[in-house]
């Protein structure tokens, strides 16, 4: 089978064969159709990921669609979403993968491939994040603060499905903040360098379009962190899902104690499946309804190295695979 395959960690992947997967016991074997690369997938590759180095060579990616080719729970043709460590075994940038019975979800009529592969990673995390990490009540209001690239781009339209109220999108691109479109009420731009907000020019920006938040969920950390303290009201509840800015961060700690604020950190790397199938469902049938419409760019599978690059720069769009 073609495949996307690492034969050096810190490098990208190049297209090459593999053996076809063997069927097993307690697994499904899938023709993956539409595969999204992630962050994670590079952090594996690196070699740095916390659970350790993989053994090269091996296929990456870790989450797809595609449809049943044979074993587990659904009948051969039936559409579903997988998810595997790819790297820690053979991963979704392939034409085939084979996955535990319990790691394939059914996909919604009205769900093409490339959309289902792309919503699954970001947003769990974004909904999750909102909904059980923030405790977002409709009517709040919320900030995000790099909201620009793929999973950003899911908190703010999950953030307006979940009936937030405004919802304030900051970024450093001015063109993606344009391209949110209406899912977000009010953006600023976060300029680096000495134009760059300060945290008390931040506060005034956000008493400007409708005062201090409810909640912020930080995908930038860093020099930015202060940001966020500046933007929520007293008792405001703050959320870090990714560090994009950098991974210090120095702050206020007065502030933190005489306003109330919370701040916490989410990952969905560790949720048991039950929550993980949960989301996905509620996730897929929003995505069909129209309501998150991530940016895709999408690229055959011999293009990986291309692919790859581009998710290191941060491309502003889910990348998605086809083999």
């Amino acid at each position: 089978m073609r495949a996307a395959i690492v034969n050096q960690l810190g490098q990208a992947p190049r297209p090459g064969e593999r053996p076809d997967p063997a069927e097993r016991p307690g697994h499904t074997l899938v023709r993956v159709t539409a595969a999204a690369l992630n962050p994670v997938d590079l952090h594996i590759a690196s070699g740095g990921h916390p659970a350790g180095a993989p053994a090269v060579p091996y296929v990456p990616g870790i989450e797809a669609a595609g449809t049943v080719v044979s074993g587990g729970r659904f009948a051969p043709g039936a559409r579903v979403r997988v998810a595997v460590p790819g790297g820690f075994v053979d991963g979704t940038l392939a034409e085939l993968v084979s996955v535990p019975d319990e790691a394939c979800l059914p996909l919604p009529d009205g769900l093409d491939d490339d959309l289902a592969a792309a919503v699954g990673v970001v947003g769990v995390s974004a909904l999750l994040a909102l909904r059980e990490e923030a405790g977002l009540r409709p009517g709040e209001s919320v900030l995000v603060l790099g909201a620009t690239g793929a999973l950003g781009q899911a908190v703010v339209q999950l953030a307006r499905a979940l009936g937030a109220d405004p919802v304030v999108a900051a970024g450093r691109n001015p063109d993606r903040l344009k391209a949110l479109g209406d899912a977000a009420d009010f953006t600023l731009l976060l300029e680096d360098g000495p134009s760059a907000l300060d945290p008390a020019s931040l506060a005034e920006a956000v008493a400007e379009v409708g005062g201090a938040v409810d909640v912020v969920v930080d995908l930038l950390w860093g020099p930015h962190a202060r940001l966020a303290q500046a933007a929520l009201r007293p008792a405001g509840r703050w959320v870090n899902l990714a560090q994009s800015a950098g991974a210090s961060a120095e702050l206020d700690a007065a502030a933190l104690r005489h306003r109330h604020l919370r701040l916490s950190g989410f990952s969905a790397t560790a949720l048991p499946a039950d929550r993980i199938a949960t989301a996905y469902a509620e996730l897929a049938a929003l995505a069909a309804s129209g309501a998150l419409h991530p940016s895709l760019s999408v690229h055959p599978l011999a293009d990986i190295e291309h692919a790859w690059t581009a998710q290191a720069a941060s491309p502003g769009a889910k990348l998605i695979l086809r083999p």
